[in-house]
């Protein structure tokens, strides 16, 4: 499944260790990160206070989702493979832009849960 996911946006790579090891791998991280930080924003934090119902804090959540999506993507491509290549970049933007996606499919879902943010971000 993260293979597909993974290959539409950059590309087949050579090397099999992508389509064995990186790709699922990442993909059930980048997965499993997404619903928690979600589940922590939403339920945890949207529960607390009335201070955790901003866009901003939302947004801020996202970001740093985004930030740990794209570094483990990245270091773990090179871990692996043992090669510093451009197509590790582009993998690792891919996988920012599905843990974007994946955040935001876990907002829809998790925000009904909130207590205080229920209307954030949309």
């Amino acid at each position: 499944m993260f293979q597909m996911l993974y290959e539409v946006l950059c590309g087949a790579h050579p090397n099999p260790a992508y389509a064995e090891e990186i790709y699922p791998f990442v993909g059930v991280f980048t997965l499993i990160a997404a619903g928690l930080f979600a589940f922590l924003f939403y339920v945890v934090l949207g529960r607390m206070r009335p201070i955790w119902d901003k866009t901003s804090h939302w947004s801020a959540t996202l970001v740093l989702l985004l930030l740990i999506a794209f570094l483990f993507s990245r270091y773990h491509a090179e871990a692996v493979t043992e090669d510093m290549e451009p197509f590790v970049y582009r993998f690792a933007l891919v996988n920012l832009l599905y843990a974007a996606i994946y955040y935001l499919l876990f907002s829809l879902a998790f925000k009904k849960l909130s207590i205080y943010a229920k209307r954030t971000p949309f």
